[in-house]
């Protein structure tokens, strides 16, 4: 019996197989995207937010930071910055950017120190997980965004607990668990927290029970708590270190798909289109 060859099933089927790899051909292959949510709400005063922005901008200029990004299979990241405060204020403050070496790094760093504070609002770390997840593109169900990697990583930073997720008004802490959840559900690998102030005390607690989650590269999420503002920079070393390093492991245990498998897709279309 000749096999149907016409099923619109099949020639779908290698038709949406040919698109995806297709788009991750044209996509850049990097360890780990991460996304640095960062707090703007209105308890972080000028003052504060000048230390923290310089911390962040120093941190990316620190050699062991770039010996970390240098260590995976690729050797790079795609990293993108995010102002959150209230749960409808969320603005991206650097775009996905490749970071592979030093002067990439720099840049990085330079576009940060070129940004402007957009909020100064309410706290609404949920809101902030929410927004960030989607911007992975197809990793996490969006449009791409011109990188394709193992790890997807949230870094949140922040010197309160949330006031502003909704939709419960009557437990906050909940919406927060409900916004991890989904956005570790949606492909979300692992969220890491940057408490900042109280560090070992109740804020870092809350970053433990209701914002951090999953993991990577076999290191389970987890917090760095900064003492205070000043504190950023070499809390964000260390930290980036962490979820950097956990970002190279889990590119290097799983390998890609290999491009022979757009090769045998294509294959099959044409075998497909001469039986029709």
């Amino acid at each position: 019996m000749k096999a149907n060859y016409n099923n619109p099933i099949n020639y779908g089927l290698v038709l949406f197989t040919l698109s995806g790899l297709a788009n991750k051909a044209l996509s850049i292959e990097v360890d780990t995207e991460l996304i640095l949510l960062v707090d703007v709400s209105g308890s972080v005063d000028s003052t504060e937010y000048s230390n923290m922005m310089n911390g962040y901008q120093r941190a990316f200029r620190d050699s062991s930071v770039l010996d970390a990004i240098q260590g995976g299979k690729t050797g790079s990241i795609a990293a993108s910055v995010v102002f959150w405060s209230g749960a409808n204020d969320q603005q991206i403050g650097v775009d996905w950017t490749l970071i592979n070496d030093a002067s990439s790094a720099n840049s990085f760093a330079d576009s940060l120190s070129a940004t402007s504070r957009p909020f100064s609002g309410m706290t609404a770390i949920g809101s902030g997980i929410s927004f960030g997840a989607d911007l992975f593109g197809s990793e996490t169900g969006g449009a791409g965004n011109g990188f394709e990697s193992i790890a997807q990583i949230i870094d949140v930073s922040g010197d309160g607990t949330d006031n502003n997720t909704p939709p419960d008004n009557s437990n906050r802490a909940a919406n927060v668990r409900q916004a991890r959840d989904a956005a570790l559900a949606a492909g979300v690998d692992m969220i890491n927290g940057l408490p900042i102030g109280n560090a070992g005390g109740a804020l870092e607690q809350y970053y433990i029970d209701n914002v951090i989650g999953g993991s990577a590269g076999g290191v389970d999420a987890f917090t760095q708590a900064a003492i205070d503002f000043t504190d950023v920079e070499s809390t964000l070393v260390k930290k980036l270190q962490r979820e950097v390093s956990a970002g190279a492991v889990e590119s290097t245990a799983i390998p890609e798909p290999s491009t022979s498998l757009l090769l045998a897709a294509f294959s099959s279309l044409i075998l497909l289109r001469r039986n029709r």
